[in-house]
């Protein structure tokens, strides 16, 4: 069964970070207890809600100034990354590599194409 992810409110929290709530509790449903996911558990995940995903990283998307500025205070509030045309926020937040935002869109299954040549 697919659970379709689809945009909803975002609403930062007062560092700026955020998760979308239905992909927050499959998280905790299923990952409670770990740190990362497998490459396999990060398919499923998004086989579950039939999405793909593009991750942004704070370093190399602002100036190095605010970049420190926001690393130094912890503060993402100042960062408001723009979603690649299609995809919706599905989480902002700190990892241990930096400060990321996961962008995610509805998987398109390809189109069948014809194989029979009516020439």
């Amino acid at each position: 069964m697919i659970n379709q992810l689809k945009p909803t409110e975002i609403i930062r929290d007062e560092m700026g970070c955020w998760a979308h709530p239905e992909y927050l509790k499959y998280l905790d449903d299923n990952h409670a207890d770990q740190e990362w996911l497998r490459q396999s558990e990060w398919d499923q995940l998004k086989k579950h809600f039939n999405i793909v995903t593009v991750r942004l990283y704070l370093e190399g998307s602002i100036s190095d100034d605010l970049f420190l500025e926001i690393m130094d205070s912890s503060d993402l509030t100042k960062w408001d990354p723009v979603a690649p045309h299609g995809f919706f926020l599905i989480d902002i937040g700190f990892t241990e590599d930096g400060a990321e935002a996961l962008f995610a869109k509805e998987k398109q299954v390809e189109g069948i194409e014809n194989e029979c040549n009516p020439n």
